[in-house]
């Protein structure tokens, strides 16, 4: 395992290397010491065998006798373990205690024959032709009584030298081989001493990152201790610090998340930092792939695009209206302000998102609702003054003409008296539900129908219309039996305005999956799809002309959907122009 470790490569392996490094620099050292200093032993050993048989023969050299060197040379070799040679000054061989002097060559020009000459002393290591092999040799100039009468020379080979060096050297390796494995089981051995709490070091702190509790400390030295301990100050603040951030973050998240505005957080390079779930509905984007991206690749609104560039350059609260063009047309109102740091550098910007787009609506509703109900009072008003006016004009002096004008002003009263009567049907159940005022109890929808058919039925059979009625006497709701009847009437009178003369017009009261239905169905002459969803508009009409002649004042169905709406239920509509209409009322059973 240590051999794996990081801090083996990296702090033992380079210790290990420094140390063989030095080793080797100590081998080598001590190796050319060695070598030099044996170097110099041997030829001291050579000067010494010199001196020695200059000693014994010197005296001879000068005298008569010098054939008999040769055996005494031999002689003293064999016993110094050295090569004796003796040269007399013309360089022939006097004596050779290796070979036979008479078919040796003249040394005359031997370098060390030369250096002892010309110094006194010489020596040279050179290869020797007479023994094949490398000599080291040492030449003594003989003189007496100031002439030269000779040269002594010594000489050994170097094989033997060669060799000692051989052992010497590898004595040396082997000790230092041995110091530096001592050395480097020593460097492991602290290595791994300090590798032990290092290692828990590590587990401590990735304990600490995991969110665990890390393990005792072993025992270690107290630097290292020290370290762990602060390591573990460190995790406990961290994960203070940690679990204020969450609590933070979620709380934030919390409040985002349950804001009914839409929150969008822009940077300076106009990317998504975050959103609430309120903006990714309004925009109908996907928060996950939102953030991170630009905002004209989030958003295809150029007015959005333009309320977010302009937030990111202002320095005060941007406020813009936003249309959203998608499957329906929305409007937003958008709130724009620019965010900066702590040292005030800014860093982007946040949109509120607002959607007003129910608002807008509602205001085109009553605007709508202010044109059209002026265009119909107007209407009768105008029409009643114009007819007086006529008879003030002389017309009243006209029995005949007077009488029918009367009687067109009398209907245009009465137009006016049921427009005014509708609206304040339509404003007192307005009231009423705002305030919680209808009273509503368990009622049988077969009294309900029953009633209004009754109220209707002069009508009907005075144009040959039959009214069909299927009820089940066991269905119930929870409704203000009154309110609902008059919604009924309001129904089937409209079906009997638009049926022919013979034509069929059914109710009926039925139980449908936990709902109660009341449905007026008519065989007349249908309404287009385009008409269908502004239907149960105030003074909405389908056909303005016939509507007028009919005597309809525009409001039945609207007072209709707020009837039905006031007490918890809902109104629906079905038809195809040839096939005639179906009403449904569908509310809560009791």
């Amino acid at each position: 395992m240590m051999g794996r470790s990081p801090l083996a490569w990296q702090v033992a392996l380079p210790l290990c290397a420094l140390v063989a490094a030095g080793l080797a620099f100590i081998c080598w050292e001590a190796s050319s010491l060695t070598i030099a200093t044996h170097a110099a032993d041997v030829r001291a050993r050579l000067a010494s065998g010199a001196a020695l048989v200059e000693d014994v023969v010197g005296d001879r050299l000068a005298g008569a006798n010098r054939q008999a060197l040769d055996p005494v040379v031999k002689q003293l070799g064999k016993s110094a373990s050295l090569r004796v040679t003796l040269i007399a000054p013309d360089g022939n061989i006097l004596g050779e205690s290796d070979d036979d002097p008479a078919v040796m060559d003249n040394h005359s020009q031997r370098p060390e024959v030369v250096a002892a000459i010309a110094e006194g002393t010489g020596t040279s290591v050179r290869h020797s032709d007479t023994l094949s092999t490398e000599m080291m040799y040492w030449a003594r100039a003989v003189r007496r009584d100031g002439k030269l009468v000779g040269v002594v020379r010594t000489g050994i080979a170097l094989d033997a030298v060669d060799a000692a060096n051989s052992s010497l050297q590898h004595r040396l390796l082997l000790v230092a081989a041995t110091v530096a494995l001592a050395m480097a089981a020593f460097v492991f051995w602290i290595i791994r001493s300090l590798a032990i709490p290092l290692t828990t070091l590590e587990s401590l702190a990735g304990n600490h990152a995991g969110g665990g509790q890390a393990s005792a400390l072993p025992e270690a030295p107290a630097e290292i201790r020290r370290v762990g301990e602060a390591i573990r100050r460190m995790g406990a603040e961290l994960d203070s610090r940690i679990a204020s951030l969450v609590a933070e973050r979620n709380e934030q998240e919390a409040v985002l998340s349950s804001m009914v505005e839409g929150v969008l957080a822009i940077d300076v390079r106009e990317r998504v930092m975050a959103l609430n779930a309120a903006g990714a509905r309004l925009l109908e984007i996907d928060m996950r792939t939102a953030v991170g991206r630009t905002i004209h690749e989030v958003a295809r609104s150029p007015d959005l695009q333009r309320v977010v560039a302009e937030a990111l350059r202002a320095d005060t609260v941007v406020e813009r209206d936003v249309a959203l063009r998608g499957d329906q047309s929305r409007f937003i109102q958008a709130h724009g302000a620019p965010v900066r740091d702590a040292g005030g550098r800014r860093i982007g910007a946040v949109i509120v998102l607002h959607d007003v787009t129910q608002l807008r609506r509602l205001e085109t509703v009553r605007r709508d609702f202010v044109a059209n109900v002026s265009h119909e009072l107007k209407t009768p008003v105008t029409s009643i003054k114009g007819f007086l006016d006529t008879l003030l004009a002389g017309a009243m002096n006209d029995a005949g003409n007077a009488k029918r004008f009367l009687e067109i002003a009398s209907r245009q009263a009465d137009r006016l008296g049921a427009i005014i009567e509708d609206l304040l049907v339509l404003s007192r159940i307005d009231q009423e539900s705002e305030n919680q005022m209808i009273e509503r109890s368990p009622t049988s929808l077969d009294s309900v129908v029953r009633g209004a058919v009754d109220v209707c039925r002069a009508k009907a059979d005075l144009k040959g219309v039959h009214v069909e009625v299927r009820c089940d006497h066991s269905v119930q709701a929870r409704i203000n039996g009154a309110l609902v009847e008059q919604a009924l009437v309001n129904l089937i009178d409209n079906a009997i305005k638009y049926s022919d003369e013979g034509s069929l017009i059914e109710v009926e009261a039925a139980a449908d999956d936990g709902s109660a239905l009341l449905r007026v169905r008519d065989h007349g002459a249908g309404i287009d799809a385009e008409h269908l969803p502004r239907l149960f508009e105030r003074f909405y009409r389908v056909d303005k002309a016939r509507s007028r002649s009919l005597g309809g004042t525009g409001l039945g169905l609207a007072i209709v959907k707020h009837i039905v709406q006031a007490q918890g239920g809902s109104v629906e509509v079905q038809s195809r122009p040839g096939s005639g209409s179906m009403f449904t009322l569908k509310f809560p059973v009791a």
